[in-house]
């Protein structure tokens, strides 16, 4: 299975914000909490390079703790800030307080001048990773479109949050060629793609491999299926657990690929990091 979508909003979009970076102080760059590595884009690093940026390591309710302390370690050695971060529930003084501080030698900068400096800050990532969402919770409303779904955001946008702090709002950017499909799997699993170009029953095979790596237990734990076995195997034991069968009593593989992966993304199956520190980071 090959997964690409790389759509033409997307290259217009990375023009947009090359044409912007002059304008830009900090970089707030969002990944999924559940796959750190994967969802970073290699493409958005190269683009912000020698730009002040925060990895901002948001679903941090959906992924495993300590993982995600220990990414958010590795990312604060490599970029200099990094913060693990629920935009739906934590307070945004933990975000404010690193731009504050990645912005501090421009403010300071200006300072000397006499001017009062407005900070512009991009919020960039891959799709579905919550750049609106961790927007809606710095501006304290519902300023950006939100959606479970990649896509949601199609235009860049500008949004004040104060005097002294505005926000540009970008769509999710992929990169032209996803090299690693192993990659390309967790960036599809998250939701990060759209999905009417997936096969979403071979998916769901790859998550159940994932998962067995990463989370020994899960899927026997939530289905009451034994996880030994091909991975298809598995899937039609979760259906006949489930009760996902077809007229000819054949398990409609479909079906329960679709709740797998719905009910994986939704944190059903538990609180998961499919990329461990220790055989990702290096």
């Amino acid at each position: 299975m090959d997964i690409q979508w790389y759509p033409g909003h997307m290259a217009k979009s990375r023009r947009q914000i090359g044409e912007k970076l002059k304008l830009i102080n900090v970089a707030v760059i969002a990944v999924d909490a559940r796959a750190p590595r994967s969802t970073l884009s290699p493409d958005l690093l190269q683009l912000l390079s020698g730009k002040a940026s925060i990895v901002v390591l948001n679903k941090s309710d959906l992924a495993d703790e300590h993982q995600t302390k220990l990414w958010t370690e590795y990312y604060r050695e490599q970029f200099g800030s990094a913060i693990s971060f629920n935009a739906m529930r934590d307070k945004k003084g933990v975000l404010l307080s690193a731009i504050n501080k990645a912005a501090a030698p421009v403010i300071a900068r200006y300072a000397q001048k006499g001017v009062r400096k407005t900070i512009r800050v991009l919020v960039a990532g891959i799709p579905n990773v919550g750049k609106s969402a961790i927007i809606n919770r710095l501006v304290g409303r519902k300023s950006a479109k939100e959606g479970d779904k990649p896509g949601v955001t199609r235009g860049l946008q500008w949004v004040k949050i104060s005097d002294t702090l505005e926000l540009l709002d970008s769509p999710g950017l992929l990169w032209p060629k996803i090299e690693s499909q192993e990659a390309a799997a967790k960036i599809a699993v998250c939701g990060s793609l759209k999905q009417e170009i997936l096969d979403e029953t071979a998916l769901a095979t790859k998550l159940i491999d994932m998962l067995r790596s990463a989370a020994p237990g899960a899927i026997a734990a939530r289905y009451s299926a034994e996880e030994e076995g091909e991975a298809h195997e598995v899937l039609e034991a979760i259906c006949r657990k489930r009760g996902f069968l077809q007229r000819q009593g054949e398990t409609d593989t479909e079906r329960g690929a679709k709740v797998l992966l719905d009910e994986f993304r939704g944190g059903r199956l538990g609180r998961i990091t499919l990329e461990r520190y220790g055989d990702d980071a290096e």
